[in-house]
């Protein structure tokens, strides 16, 4: 340890996925840091969208959009308050760039970052959670898909089935025979 950092809050990082809203990952970290009496920032990448075409039929550059960025920013927040409740005490942050080059850069100022294994995209989860480990600056906690479900509604359970069954079904349109591998 650092004698500089004798004075900082044990600091814990999550990276809240715009499509899961990572309640595991959440619950987790704000648990791990009240054992520690450390804080907790939820964090989510954002990237800039290009404008479909511009007159000519060139591609433009990427616009930087700060409405949009607020846009994201207020949707974190959502995100955060709908697993945890609007009394928590999580600081949230988004930042422009891809996933993993911004939780790199995060886990320099952080002890530990956390981040969800992820339901239906769980070759992604993997490849996310595996680069990641290898850059980091800190510690990384990857929390398997069966605690991000504690609490979950009978009915966001069977919504969260019906997606992965529409998802699948999608995968294997127009490919007659297709069997995707089990899954363990």
């Amino acid at each position: 340890m650092n004698v500089a950092d004798l004075g900082r809050a044990h600091t814990i990082v999550v990276g809240v996925s715009p499509t899961s809203g990572s309640p595991g990952a959440l619950r987790w970290a704000v648990e791990e840091a009240s054992l520690r009496g450390g804080r907790v920032v939820a964090v989510r990448a954002w990237r800039p969208h290009a404008p479909e075409t511009a007159t000519g039929g060139r591609v433009p550059s990427i616009v930087s959009d700060n409405s949009a960025l607020d846009v994201e920013a207020a949707r974190l927040a959502e995100d955060v308050v709908h697993v945890l409740g609007r009394d928590h005490l999580v600081e949230t942050r988004v930042v422009a760039g891809k996933r993993r080059a911004v939780l790199v850069e995060e886990s320099r100022n952080a002890d530990l970052v956390v981040i969800d294994a992820g339901q239906s995209t769980e070759v992604e989860a993997r490849w996310l959670g595996s680069r990641l480990v290898r850059a980091s600056h800190c510690p990384v906690v990857v929390v398997p898909p069966a605690l991000g479900d504690r609490g979950s509604s009978p009915l966001g359970v069977a919504v969260g089935r019906l997606g992965r069954s529409v998802e699948r079904a999608a995968g294997t349109a127009g490919r007659p025979g297709f069997q995707h591998p089990p899954t363990t």
